[in-house]
């Protein structure tokens, strides 16, 4: 006698081969004809029948009659056996290995539910090209979808022939995939047929970022998670399981990245101010500065949506969930695809130096200035005070985007990458080398006094600069002023353009500074500061009564010399 413990956990004891008990009516008949054949014929000697051993299998194991059934219930219930076995339920998302490939199907034994076997489908193990991607010992996580005489049948997205209002919502519950093709765009969102069933996804969760032409969908097979069940209406969400699939690569991903670092990602969107690139999980974005070394109209000029791109890590900046700036709350990667191409500059400080006049191309323009193209990718700037040989207020008043002027290279940082410039007529850009001035010769020559500080009361002789209806800009040395048109001596209502002329000489006296440096002047005011200097000389010149010396004395006194 041997005690059985079976695979499902049951135990049971069991006669051995040899002792296998022969059929009580046989025996009966039997007795007499042996009774018989005894008497008549010697007894032989028994021959002893080998004993067939229990086959050394894990299903059988032969214990001990003196270990207690309390024992064997404790070992049983340590090897997961029957006592912690429970059932799987409809739609419930389980684990298992998968231990038999079939022709059509794959059987997988699931974990946590008593040693369970279920079923699937091979077509679910296979990628786009049909190439099976699991093999007998891989894991894999399915749904329930059938539980019946067939046995347990597993499914990785819930199919055409399993769909129905119940198993909708189950896979609700259990938030099991559903496979889907959509049929058409309508307002708001797509409509997607499961088998016989209609659902709707709305445009936001058609994918992580906002699609902007949802008819590309049309036709294909996607896979969607159930957000909504009701009545009829279902509601789904692609967006949900692609968010899933990214959490898990960003977790892989994040531990590559670095400031510096090259790494290789795939374009997922294309903006106005920049481009996005999903680095496996993870997106990044090459702002518009960053896309080329040479000017971009638009990032769509330099790249597409699904190009394979090369670019570097420039800054990484991790989310703020508690900030009130919603911009700062997510991480922000910041990548620059211009830094695997040739700088520019580099290349034009081989051919460009100081004092070289060219022709350039004025791209864009800043309150302080213009940035004119000398090279693709090569910008110098010319200062708004280096524009006009008047004054001007904005440097639209002097040039245009898309001009084509001419200037001169004042100055090369190589550190900053900054080129200064000077706007030069074409006329001076013609002149022959030997009659620009030699920059040595320059350099030599002693620097010029700075002209001294004005302050209130000074009078100055300047140019006019620039004539407004409100009054004159003079420049004088040592500053700029304006003439208010109250103080320039002429009628109230004269029109200052008709009666002053640029690069007009005035004189004019310093009457107002305020604490920004701003200047008021007054041509009146020169008048009497002159008139009032010629008094007081002229009185230097007069010498005081009662000194002690003869003198013409006061007017009184000469009345009386003449009534003598």
């Amino acid at each position: 006698m041997v005690v059985v413990k079976r695979a499902s956990g049951s135990i049971e004891t069991r006669a051995l081969e040899g002792d296998k008990p022969t059929d009580a009516t046989a025996t009966a008949e039997q007795t007499g004809a042996e009774a018989q054949a005894s008497a008549a014929t010697p007894t032989p000697t028994p021959t002893p029948r080998p004993v067939t051993p229990a086959p050394s299998s894990p299903l059988y194991e032969e214990v001990q009659e003196s270990e207690s059934f309390a024992d064997m219930f404790e070992a049983q219930v340590k090897d997961g056996g029957a006592p912690g076995r429970r059932g799987v339920r409809l739609g419930e998302k389980v684990s298992g290995t998968i231990f038999q490939l079939g022709a059509d199907t794959a059987f997988v034994s699931l974990d946590g539910s008593g040693k369970s076997e279920a079923m699937i489908e091979l077509r679910e193990l296979k990628d786009d090209e049909g190439i099976l991607r699991f093999g007998v010992g891989d894991r894999l996580d399915a749904h329930v979808v059938e539980m019946g005489a067939r046995g347990i049948l597993l499914s990785r997205a819930l199919a055409k022939g399993n769909a129905s209002m119940a198993m909708l919502a189950e896979a609700r519950a259990s938030g099991m995939p559903v496979e889907g093709m959509v049929l058409s765009v309508n307002k708001g969102g797509v409509e997607v047929a499961i088998g016989d069933m209609r659902a709707f996804c709305p445009i936001s969760q058609l994918d992580i970022r906002f699609v902007e032409k949802p008819d590309q969908f049309i036709g294909e097979k996607l896979q969607f998670r159930v957000t909504e069940v009701r009545d009829r209406n279902v509601v789904l969400s692609r967006r949900s399981l692609l968010e899933d699939e990214q959490r898990k690569l960003a977790t892989e991903t994040r531990k590559n990245l670095a400031v510096g670092k090259t790494v290789k990602g795939k374009v997922s969107g294309v903006r106005d101010f920049g481009v996005f690139v999903d680095l496996g999980g993870v997106e990044g974005m090459i702002p518009v500065s960053e896309l080329s070394y040479t000017r971009v109209g638009h990032p769509s000029e330099v790249v597409k949506q699904g190009d394979d791109v090369e670019v570097e890590i420039i800054r990484m900046e991790e989310g703020q969930p508690n900030s009130s700036d919603k911009a700062k709350q997510k991480e922000r990667i910041t990548l620059s695809l211009r830094s695997s191409q040739e700088d520019p500059f580099k290349k034009a400080l081989e051919e460009l130096h100081e004092g070289d006049r060219l022709q350039g191309k004025v791209v864009r323009l800043q309150p302080f200035g213009a940035f004119v193209e000398l090279r693709p990718g090569v910008d110098g700037l010319v200062h708004i005070s280096a524009l006009s040989d008047r004054r001007i207020a904005h440097p639209r008043d002097a040039v245009k985007e898309g001009e084509v002027i001419w200037v001169s290279i004042e100055k090369i940082d190589p550190n900053d990458k900054r080129i200064g410039l000077r706007r030069i007529s074409e006329e001076e850009a013609q002149r022959p080398a030997e009659e620009r001035p030699a920059k040595a010769a320059t350099e030599a020559k002693p620097a010029q006094p700075a002209a001294p500080r004005p302050k209130v009361g000074d009078v100055v002789t300047g140019k006019v600069d620039r004539l407004e209806p409100y009054g004159v800009f003079l420049a004088f040395p040592g500053g700029k002023g304006l003439i208010p048109a109250s103080e320039t001596g002429t009628d109230r209502g004269t029109d200052m353009r008709k009666h002053f002329s640029i690069g007009q000489e005035l004189k004019v006296a310093i009457i107002d500074m305020d604490p920004a440096g701003k200047i008021r002047l007054s041509i009146p005011g020169a008048i009497r500061a002159e008139e009032r200097a010629e008094v007081e000389a002229w009185q230097k010149t007069q010498k005081p009564v009662g000194s002690g010396k003869k003198g013409f004395g006061t007017f009184a006194d000469l009345l009386s010399k003449l009534g003598k």
